[in-house]
């Protein structure tokens, strides 16, 4: 059976490849995209992996950091697993829905409990927005005049992605501290259940509030950290700063300088800001596309 079910899902991994493929070149000609290629700075183009790799891996870390901190046993590599999981959902579910909910169960599978969990991806998760927003409100001031004079019906887009994702960031961690908003999202839950006359409905909820006061106590042990908390977003701020950078390093890689880093970099902050809301699988290079094209 479990044979069975890595081929099924070795299928269903290769037909996403295919799929992904056929969107990029249904509309371009291979060959003159190959032709483009060969004319590539590969040091560049390696540069660019790196970072793409350590996108990935930051959230690895700082997830282990956080378990390891919630007493759980995990090492560096179940922490890249996790941070992969998610990454893999993340890009082929609307609006990056399955990620974190995938890495929970593979969590949950892995022995570690629910609450501590659920904790854990929160808290980078908060900071991961945190650092965004910061990061596209900067790089929209700087840029401002720029992005007037160039795209200016961006800046509706910008606004808006801003409000959402701060929005997000607000109801995060009010559940983070609010015990009393989770029960009553479990009350909701339980209600909806009953409704489908789901059975063993009183025992969801005693379990459900025995995760949720693991999960208090650890955000009061993480809260009291200050220094793994000040870890966790400077490892974030890297993970973005580099993620940010391969749209530059690519610009390198086809002997094109005149325009400065940190001109791009933070031109990136606010791209990403803007179209984060949208309503598409995580993969932000083909969200980003549309705008790079207007411009």
């Amino acid at each position: 059976m479990k044979f069975k079910k890595a081929i099924i899902n070795g299928l269903i991994f290769i037909f996403f490849i295919v799929l992904t493929f056929y969107i990029i070149f249904k509309d371009n000609n291979v060959e003159d995209i190959l032709q483009v290629l060969k004319t590539a700075d590969m040091k560049f183009v390696l540069l660019a992996v790196f970072c793409m790799c350590w996108f990935v891996m930051s959230e690895g870390i700082n997830i282990a950091r956080t378990l390891k901190l919630l007493d759980c046993k995990i090492s560096f590599l179940s922490g890249i697993k996790y941070a992969f999981v998610g990454f893999f959902f993340s890009s082929v579910t609307p609006s990056a829905s399955g990620g974190d909910p995938m890495q929970i169960y593979y969590m949950k599978k892995d022995g570690l409990p629910i609450g501590k969990s659920t904790l854990a991806i929160l808290t980078e998760f908060s900071s991961f927005q945190f650092v965004t927003i910061t990061m596209s409100i900067v790089g929209f001031m700087l840029n401002y005049k720029f992005i007037e004079s160039s795209v200016g019906n961006i800046k509706y887009f910008f606004m808006l992605g801003v409000a959402v994702n701060t929005a997000i960031l607000g109801i995060i961690i009010l559940s983070i501290f609010s015990k009393r908003l989770i029960i009553k999202l479990v009350d909701l839950v339980c209600k909806l259940l009953w409704k489908f006359k789901a059975k063993n409905i009183e025992s969801f909820r005693e379990k459900c509030i025995e995760q949720i006061d693991s999960y208090k106590k650890g955000a009061e042990l993480l809260f009291q950290n200050k220094k793994v908390l000040l870890k966790i977003v400077l490892t974030t701020i890297l993970q973005i700063t580099l993620y940010h950078s391969i749209p530059y390093l690519i610009y390198l890689s086809f002997g094109l300088s005149e325009a400065s880093y940190f001109h791009f970099l933070t031109l990136q902050a606010v791209l990403y800001i803007s179209v984060s809301y949208m309503p598409l699988p995580r993969c932000s290079r083909i969200k980003r596309r549309w705008i790079y094209a207007y411009i």
